[in-house]
């Protein structure tokens, strides 16, 4: 279930970009949501129980993050999260559905860069300013 929840927040700007077309004709659309099918195939085969026991570590993480910005720790906090997010790029689960997405980047150029700015840890800011 959980996975389908990741599935539809990944393809919900997939059927935004698609009614305004982003000046896309209606074969490439065709091909995009062909991807797209395939991404979510892809998706079924990450392991469930692997994916589950990372989500509750990021929430442990963002859970201490925030504990440490409120009571002040800021470099903690900090190097926490910079921690979490070397441990999260080596994450099977995390690399298959990076793998599963793949596909996706050249159909979505549009879509991947403004994702790009919406990184957290992109825009310069410090992770406590982004919670």
């Amino acid at each position: 279930m959980k996975q389908a929840v990741v599935l539809f927040m990944l393809l919900l700007p997939l059927s935004v970009f698609a009614e305004n077309r982003g000046g896309m004709s209606e074969a490439q659309m065709q091909q995009m949501m062909q991807q797209a099918q395939g991404m979510a195939a892809c998706m079924q085969n990450v392991d469930q129980a692997e994916m589950q026991a990372f989500e509750q570590r990021a929430k442990q993480i963002s859970a201490d993050t925030k504990a440490l910005c409120t009571s002040g720790k800021r470099d903690e906090a900090m190097q926490l999260a910079m921690a979490f997010g070397k441990e999260m790029s080596s994450n099977k689960a995390m690399l298959a559905m990076k793998k599963c997405g793949d596909g996706m980047k050249n159909m979505m150029p549009k879509i991947a860069a403004a994702a790009q700015n919406d990184e957290p840890g992109k825009s310069g800011l410090h992770v406590c300013d982004e919670l």
